[in-house]
């Protein structure tokens, strides 16, 4: 993934305090947009949700090669309102995201967050209380770069996919058809 910095966030990474903010996003029906402050942050069109602390999240390893790498990040003192949709969605496979941004010194974004992850959910665990934490094992895209991709040529299969598309139509009929060109 590339990573280009601007010289302000370069700057301010270096500098001897550097007050920071992690932005995670989940896509559900809603998306779950949460950050690392203790404040709710309106950035990039949302208000994300302030936690005040997102819990932890592992280092963010990087390849050289073709390798899928993952992330385990645990979401602490989510409000129990928006855990209601984390619990019964089908969330494999959805996309998470996660962003680090420097800031000021009076708590605003320096720059344009930088973004750290941008995978698929793979695994959730969530415990539920007066708030909830939700622990979530998400994997690169490139997780998905050996395993098979099931489509049939078909119309069956492309009726599933695009209902009403009929360009598969004829095509059982011409599986043994013997063609005769040029009479």
């Amino acid at each position: 993934m590339n990573r280009s910095m601007d010289a302000g966030t370069a700057e301010a990474v270096v500098a001897s305090h550097v007050p920071y903010i992690f932005f995670v996003r989940m896509d559900f029906s809603q998306p779950l947009c949460v950050c690392s402050a203790a404040y709710d942050v309106f950035w990039n069109g949302i208000s994300w949700v302030g936690l005040g602390t997102l819990g932890s999240i592992e280092p963010i390893q990087e390849q050289a090669g073709l390798e899928a790498i993952g992330v385990r990040l645990t979401l602490s003192g989510v409000p129990s309102e928006l855990i209601a949709i984390t619990l019964g969605e089908q969330y494999q496979g959805n996309p998470c995201r996660i962003w680090f941004a420097p800031l000021r010194d009076d708590m605003r974004l320096l720059v344009d967050p930088v973004r750290l992850f941008d995978g698929r959910m793979d695994t959730m665990d969530t415990e539920v209380g007066e708030t909830a934490t939700i622990t979530v094992a998400a994997e690169s895209r490139m997780a998905s770069w050996d395993r098979p991709k099931v489509r049939r040529y078909n119309n069956e299969d492309q009726l599933s996919r695009y209902a009403g598309d009929r360009g598969f139509e004829y095509v059982a009929q011409m599986v043994e058809k013997q063609l005769l060109w040029g009479r």
